[in-house]
Order: C-alpha cells, then sequence, then structure tokens
C-alpha cells in the first residue's frame, strides 16, 4: 500500500509540476481555480487494503474530474451496487455504459466534468443495469454474473 501511495504523490507532483510549466508558459494564471485531487483507502472484503484516487485531471486541457465511488456487493442478493458523487450535474447530463467487468461513465454541465472508467469487482450481467441519480448521488444496480459472456449496454439514469 505505502509503495502505491508513493506512486501516486510522485505522479501528482509531476502533473502538478506540468501544470504550472505549461501554465507560465502560455501566459495564463496557474490554477486560477481551486484543485481537486484526493484518495479513500480501506480494507476490501478479502481483507486487502485498497485505495481509490480521484479528482482533477492535471495533466491536459480537458479538465474532467474523476468522482469518487463506492462498489458494494450483496452476495445474498446477487448483487453489484455502485454510488459515485456526481454533484453539479443533471440525470441527463450523464452517459453510462457497461461491460460485464467495467462501467464506462461520463458527465457534464458546464463547468462540472467527470469521467472515469471502473473496474468492477465481479463479473455483471450489463443487460440488469438500473440507475437512479438523486441529488447528486448515482447509484446503479448490477446483477452479478455467473457466466463469462461479455455483452455490452447503455444504462438509462432514471
Amino acid at each position: 500500500m505505502l509503495d502505491e501511495l508513493d506512486k501516486f504523490f510522485d505522479d501528482f507532483e509531476r502533473s502538478l509540476e506540468q501544470t504550472i510549466r505549461s501554465s507560465v508558459e502560455l501566459g495564463q494564471k496557474a490554477l486560477s481555480k481551486p484543485v481537486v485531487a484526493g484518495m479513500a483507502m480501506g480494507i476490501g472484503p478479502e481483507g486487502k487494503p485498497r485505495i481509490q484516487f480521484f479528482g482533477d485531471n492535471l495533466v491536459g486541457p480537458d479538465g474532467f474530474r474523476a468522482p469518487i465511488y463506492e462498489q458494494v456487493i450483496d452476495d445474498k442478493e446477487n448483487m453489484l451496487r455502485l454510488v459515485v458523487e456526481l454533484p453539479g450535474v443533471e440525470k441527463e447530463d450523464v452517459q453510462l455504459s457497461a461491460l460485464e467487468d467495467k462501467v464506462s461513465l461520463e458527465a457534464v454541465k458546464g463547468e462540472r466534468k467527470y469521467r472515469m472508467e471502473l473496474s468492477l469487482q465481479n463479473a455483471i450481467d450489463p443487460e440488469s443495469g438500473t440507475a437512479a441519480y438523486t441529488n447528486g448521488i448515482l447509484e446503479i444496480v448490477f446483477k452479478l454474473r455467473d457466466k463469462t459472456n461479455k455483452g455490452y449496454r447503455r444504462v438509462t439514469v432514471v
């Protein structure tokens, strides 16, 4: 876990330095708006440490932010629940698609831009996906898949 933290901080420092250098070279104000970058740490259900990094992408002009999220597996109900924080956008702004092993998300409204591609803890049935968006929180629920039949499906946010 400490090696992963060292790598994150090294990458973050390099990104920040590159952002400031390119901003100064272009005559722009360096970091004219606040930068959000963080990590969530915990122990996963298998007892291994997990680190999730989220926040602004400092490299490149796209301005997308990786949202903070949580995956919860309910073995009893055979479901995977994914909870994603997306403040400042509307449900119509959210584009969501799923494969059996990953979920892709993008949401854009004005200055608020989120993007992530998330590897899932367990294989899911993409056809079973349902999503609801309320007060900046997107909740997506999938049935866990027993087979390895890959499929792609766009999930509609309600």
